[in-house]
């Protein structure tokens, strides 16, 4: 089985203990030791009741595989996502629910995202018909990308029916990855318009919906609420901000290459005080430009009908040798080898 090398970033503790807690509750419920799943992880159960706890994502990937393992082929990513409720994003739920409208839920959700301790990020792209809200997991394992993906948009479909009401409804989602066995489960999670092997995880929505007023708009409240929330997350506020807004460009430009001094410039500074902040975060842009360009590769090749040339074409590499070498410095075998016998 191939193996890919842990990210020094991994160590990093950013998940939350809400989305593992309601994992293992789920486990427990199918039969297994939560206990167990836990052996050697340097947590309990009960330890993650503790809301302000955050485990290393290293420790939660284990987690999520150790269960995937023991429960395959049954969307554990949609049922722990369908079991959220608002009250899970702790003081940013209580602010989503303040919002005026779906829009401005939308968009200060992404602003505080890294709030939640999720391991999937997601942006909005708002058109005059149809709205995506686009979602990445920049965790470089496929097993994972799809749990994340699977548990963000059963997450976001419970938030959004407790905003605005259970009459909500996308026009239909798309995943990278293939059509899974427990297809039943996203048609009763998510609706029945669901695609696979698509370029991009996305839920579409009609346009219509961002300017729904939401029933639980207080102007006061909500004020308040955004002042906490702001004073609770400002020690991670300006590394997540900086990194996940140099992480979107790359992302955005993969196919015809990203440059620092275009990104710097969308910042409004210069590439070299931009390559100083990241270094301060102990990231380089050339090593954001990988994790960025190595997570997309894992979510492509997850489809098996898309061509491996096709894949160096939209990661940006000029020929397909290009994406062959890179893709082995990452994991140690060529993407064919890891397409037949993933992680």
């Amino acid at each position: 089985m191939p193996h890919t090398p842990l990210d020094p970033q991994l160590d990093q503790a950013l998940a939350s203990p809400f989305m593992l807690q309601t994992l293992i509750q789920l486990a427990s419920d199918r039969g297994l030791d939560g206990e167990r799943l836990c052996r050697g992880l340097g947590f309990t159960p009960g330890e993650l009741q503790d809301p302000a706890q955050r485990i290393a994502c290293r420790q939660a990937v284990t987690l999520i595989r150790r269960t995937l393992e023991a429960l395959p082929g049954q969307g554990l990513g949609l049922w722990v996502g369908h079991r959220n409720v608002l009250g899970t994003l702790g003081l940013l739920g209580h602010v989503l629910s303040l919002c005026r409208t779906l829009r401005d839920a939308f968009e200060v959700g992404a602003r505080y995202q890294h709030t939640s301790g999720g391991i999937a990020v997601y942006s909005l792209h708002e058109g005059e018909r149809e709205t995506f809200v686009e979602v990445e997991c920049r965790l470089p394992y496929a097993d994972i990308q799809v749990f994340a993906v699977e548990e963000f948009f059963a997450s976001l479909m419970v938030y959004s029916r407790a905003l605005i009401g259970t009459g909500f409804a996308p026009l239909r989602f798309e995943f990278t990855h293939a059509a899974p066995v427990y297809l039943e489960a996203y048609a009763s999670l998510l609706g029945p318009e669901v695609a696979f092997g698509c370029l991009h995880n996305r839920m579409v929505i009609a346009s219509h919906w961002l300017d729904q007023p939401l029933p639980g708009h207080q102007p006061v409240a909500l004020r308040q609420a955004l002042t906490l929330l702001e004073m609770e997350c400002a020690p991670l506020q300006h590394k997540a901000s900086l990194l996940q807004t140099v992480e979107r460009a790359i992302a955005r430009d993969l196919p015809q290459g990203c440059r620092i001094d275009s990104v710097a410039a969308d910042l409004n500074m210069s590439s070299r005080t931009l390559r100083r902040h990241l270094n301060e975060h102990g990231m380089t842009f050339d090593g954001l430009q990988e994790q960025v360009r190595q997570a997309r590769a894992m979510s492509l090749l997850g489809n098996p009908r898309m061509a491996i040339e096709r894949i160096a074409e939209t990661l940006g590499y000029s020929d397909v040798r290009g994406f062959r070498r890179a893709f082995k410095r990452w994991t140690g075998v060529s993407p064919s080898a890891w397409r037949e016998s993933p992680p």
